[in-house]
């Protein structure tokens, strides 16, 4: 039976959705929607300006072990308002930047503060606060942090129109700091539901606490069942971030209209959205818990075979259009999947440290898929571009497979 949890009333839990679609619509998405403006403005091709984003995502990764020590030590609240004042003052400066370094810096230092602020900073939150029963608040918040893109997007060209794109970057910047920080103190300010014990000692050393961390670190990185899921998380990301990134390029090698490519492209993000929400309303009307593991399986296995059959189908627009939906429902599942096999699977002690590390594989796999996606078709076609994703998710399911055997042994012993 699910865990009789009212999130629906929770107004902290809105607060909490709403700051997260509003901090990755300002903070994540206002680098794509801004991208070729940039290009316009600053005069740096696309591919040097790309590397931002890859060293913000290479940043978030590395510090969000860090971010994830804070949560463990109850520092959720001061971690991710701070994160998301510091990241609206951060992206406030793009528009007086004059040399592409500075933009490199500027955007590795918007991915320290992102490591505070995204998914895997609110998550390790939810899970320490509600342990067993974070399945539904974590899938609250991505109901509303789905919309992220569709609000960046549209707002960011609609300001840049009417006003300028540097008018559009103040603009997300002020309401990062005025409403999403805010909104973040007030979401993180509940109480855990269950009982937690803490060492009265550790709010208090520094030294025992690095100790704890290092020792976190080194009992989980000894844990084979961390790098099934690392390697899991890793082929999730890199086929993801492959077809995302190439979307618009890879549609129309199948003799797609431009116009009809975007409408497609756009119908991902809605196919997250659903997806979620129908995962939500099938545990909530059968009142029984869908095993998360299922679900994992299930989304890579939806994945390889949107690839394997756009490689194979031709231009036949039911393909292309099955393609869309095998890829964009589990690319929103992936979101809820991660934090919860990771507690599954790893246990919630120390929950932070533990979802930051194996997190560390989809962030880095989702920073290099475009560079990787970009070269296979340059060398060769898209076709190859569907054959990596596919092979990318073949290992995946593999090593998950794996995965939970390894965990059925030792639970055994």
């Amino acid at each position: 039976m699910l865990e009789p949890i009212p999130v629906w009333r929770e107004s902290r839990l809105w607060a909490l959705s709403i700051a997260e679609t509003l901090v990755w619509a300002s903070l994540f998405y206002i680098f794509p929607a801004s991208l070729l403006r940039w290009n316009t403005h600053f005069g740096w091709s696309v591919a040097d300006l790309s590397l931002g984003f890859t060293y913000a995502l290479i940043a978030s990764a590395i510090s969000s072990i860090i971010a994830g020590h804070l949560i463990d030590r109850g520092k959720s609240r001061s971690l991710m308002t701070v994160c998301t004042l510091v990241g609206a003052c951060l992206i406030s400066l793009i528009p007086s930047l004059t040399n592409l370094w500075q933009f490199y810096t500027v955007w590795i230092l918007i991915g320290i503060a992102l490591s505070g602020c995204l998914y895997e900073s609110c998550f390790s939150y939810l899970t320490r606060t509600f342990q067993e029963g974070a399945k539904r608040p974590i899938i609250m918040v991505t109901i509303f942090a789905g919309f992220a893109s569709t609000v960046s997007y549209p707002t960011s060209a609609y300001l840049s129109r009417v006003f300028s794109w540097e008018a559009g970057i103040y603009i997300f910047a002020l309401v990062t700091f005025l409403i999403t920080a805010p909104l973040f103190w007030y979401g993180t300010s509940m109480k855990t539901v269950a009982t937690v014990k803490e060492d009265p000692s550790k709010h208090s050393h520094g030294s025992q606490n690095q100790d704890k961390l290092s020792i976190t670190l080194r009992v989980v990185i000894q844990n084979p069942i961390f790098w099934g899921l690392l390697i899991t998380f890793t082929t999730l990301a890199l086929n993801q971030g492959m077809v995302i990134s190439q979307i618009f390029p890879l549609l129309e090698s199948r003799q797609i209209s431009t116009g009809l490519a975007i409408f497609l492209a756009s119908c991902i993000g809605p196919m997250q959205v659903i997806a979620r929400l129908l995962f939500f309303c099938v545990e909530s009307l059968s009142r029984k818990n869908i095993p998360i593991v299922r679900v994992a399986l299930f989304c890579q296995i939806c994945l390889a075979v949107s690839s394997i059959s756009l490689v194979f189908g031709g231009i036949s627009t039911s393909v292309i259009v099955s393609f869309v939906l095998l890829q964009g429902g589990p690319y929103g599942l992936v979101s809820i999947i991660r934090p919860l096999i990771t507690a599954e699977l790893l246990g919630r002690t120390n929950f932070g440290v533990i979802s930051s590390i194996v997190g560390i594989g989809f962030v880095w796999g989702f920073a290099i898929a475009p560079g990787i996606a970009g070269k296979v078709a340059e060398r060769w076609s898209y076709d190859e571009v569907l054959l990596t994703t596919f092979s990318a998710s073949v290992v995946g399911i593999i090593s998950l497979l794996l995965t939970l055997q390894l965990k059925r042994i030792s639970i055994q012993s």
